[in-house]
């Protein structure tokens, strides 16, 4: 399942873990504080229980969002945003049905 990894964190140092916890995960980055990748619920339960040992749940935020790909498909992209880095990436489907 394709999840999301968004976070709000104010330490470097936290923020620069959690960016490495997912990168350890094989997700991707899209964003600054941003990932998406290919994880088994128990992966992403594995992830949430990894991080919590370290981020501040009192001033940071981390969201660990799922995604069904059918959902991924209806996306709406605002802006500029570099599909051609990530094309190759099972997960991303860049055409709708209705595109054939």
């Amino acid at each position: 399942m394709i999840f999301w990894v968004i976070y709000d964190i104010s330490s470097n140092k936290t923020r620069n873990r959690v960016a490495s916890k997912c990168k350890n995960y094989g997700l991707d980055r899209i964003q600054k504080s941003a990932f998406i990748g290919n994880l088994t619920k128990n992966k992403a339960e594995m992830f949430a229980i990894e991080i919590r040992e370290f981020v501040h749940e009192s001033s940071d935020c981390v969201f660990i969002m799922p995604s069904c790909k059918e959902c991924f498909t209806s996306k709406e992209i605002v802006g500029r945003f570099d599909e051609e880095k990530v094309r190759q990436k099972e997960f991303l489907i860049l055409s709708n049905a209705d595109d054939k």
